[in-house]
């Protein structure tokens, strides 16, 4: 649940309100008791209490249906301070409860009031309704049943449960105000961490398609490299038969062998120009797949073959090999972005942490269709991890190269990626010495089979 202000006053008031529904039932029950001893006591229903019950049953109902605003609650208070009063008037010996109805009223006063002193002045105004029947019986205009001295006595008992119970509410609401705001700060630091995380992941994203266009470069460096060094051949060519030409030199032979020599140049330029405009082309879409999340149609399989291409320029400097396998006329609709983060951070991983120690390696990809759910099976024989790391794994910030740059999000990235880009599960398991194993599973829309484009 997030933390706010509106999710304490939310709280608070289900705090109140199980409060009130508390005070409601022991106001009944005392109600009751009364009536029940009433009869015993005189075999008599005392017409009174009984009357009391409706109001008391009207606001236990209403509460149950609708919110109560702070008027509602002053008049709840005052049918409190009339029951006291009716108690202590028509004093019987079923009705010697009015401390009972006093404690129930300063109870709800300190609760339902909305700060200390609002709910001090409505206090002490039922203090002064309560002190006002003893100036009354002083006067004679009315008769207590009770001696001065016992209603003085139950004025200072009313007096000391004021103080008792203030005390304790403010206490409370101090330790309740102490604990909001530092929840409040908790959840702040929660927030700020949460976005904090979210600008390294899309860093992370960055940085690994910032590793793609390097690939990318240079794998078309390397076509282009032939494809000019084939135009330089097929100039020289050119010049020397114009020579031969000029000079009167040109002959059949030599004009033969000028053109098959062109005709194999300019060969060898049309597949290497083929070559980087395809490079260019995947570079392009891989690009647009790993800044957005959009699903389109892909054949999983070649998909993860362009993939595994880009991730060469990593390998130049460790003798490993990756090995792609699947059927190759599974066609899905699904998002290919999150796949490719997906695979790029896994060899990433494999090649800075599993082949660390490692001149050379291997690494397995397989792809499965089983109804409606792809399977990819990710396996290396690197050094593995210990039974500890692998509990961290996918936690934010979790990794063995701190000191070396390393950030500790790629496997929390692909964690989120697989669990609510694609909504699916993965499952690593790795022993050290023994390599990692990874299965990732998710939903995908299978299309029609078609024939895979060559």
């Amino acid at each position: 649940m997030h933390y706010n202000t509106q999710t304490y006053l939310q709280l608070k008031e289900q705090r109140k309100h199980k409060l009130f529904i508390y005070s409601m039932l022991l106001a009944l029950l005392i109600l009751l008791v009364n009536i029940t001893m009433d009869y015993l006591l005189t075999n008599h229903v005392p017409l009174n209490a009984v009357i009391m019950l409706l109001p008391m049953l009207a606001f236990f109902l209403i509460k149950q249906f609708c919110p109560f605003k702070q008027g509602v609650y002053r008049s709840f208070h005052l049918v409190f301070i009339i029951a006291i009063i009716e108690a202590i008037i028509n004093a019987r010996p079923e009705q010697a409860t009015p401390t009972y109805w006093a404690y129930l009223i300063i109870i709800t006063v300190f609760t339902y009031e909305d700060n200390l002193k609002n709910a001090i002045i409505v206090n002490g105004s039922a203090f002064i309704s309560l002190g006002t029947l003893a100036m009354l019986n002083h006067f004679s205009y009315i008769q207590l049943p009770y001696s001065q001295f016992n209603y003085f006595s139950f004025l200072m008992i009313y007096v000391v449960l004021s103080i008792f119970v203030l005390l304790m509410v403010k206490n409370f609401t101090d330790i309740e105000t102490i604990l909001h705001q530092q929840s409040q700060a908790l959840q702040n630091n929660v927030d700020e961490l949460n976005r904090v995380q979210q600008h390294l992941i899309e860093t992370e994203k960055m940085a690994a398609l910032g590793g793609l266009v390097a690939g990318i470069s240079h794998e078309i460096n390397t076509p282009l490299g032939i494809a000019l060094t084939a135009i330089t051949h097929n100039q020289d060519i050119l010049i020397d038969t114009e020579k031969h030409l000029q000079n009167k030199t040109l002959k059949q032979s030599i004009l033969k062998g000028a053109i098959n020599s062109q005709q194999q140049g300019y060969r060898i330029i049309l597949k290497n120009l083929e070559r980087a405009n395809n490079l260019i082309g995947h570079f392009k879409q891989v690009a647009v797949d790993q800044a957005s999340e959009n699903l389109r149609e892909i054949f999983i399989l070649e998909y993860l073959q362009e993939t595994v291409e880009s991730m060469y320029s990593l390998l130049k400097h460790k003798n490993v090999k990756i090995h792609v396998n699947g059927p190759e006329n599974i066609k899905v609709n699904t998002y290919p972005g999150p796949i490719y983060q997906i695979i790029s951070n896994l060899i990433n991983n494999s090649v800075l942490h599993g082949f660390e120690l490692q001149e050379e390696g291997n690494i397995d990809i397989s792809v499965s269709l089983t109804e409606q759910t792809i399977t990819l099976y990710y396996l290396d024989d690197g050094i593995g991890m210990s039974d500890v790391m692998l509990k961290k794994i996918y936690d934010p910030f979790v990794t063995s190269k701190r000191n070396q740059g390393g950030s500790g999000l790629g496997m929390n990235i692909v964690y989120n990626l697989v669990t609510q880009v694609l909504e699916g599960e993965i499952d690593c398991h790795s022993n050290l010495g023994e390599g990692v194993e990874i299965k990732i599973s998710f939903v995908v829309d299978v299309c029609p089979e078609k024939t895979i484009p060559t």
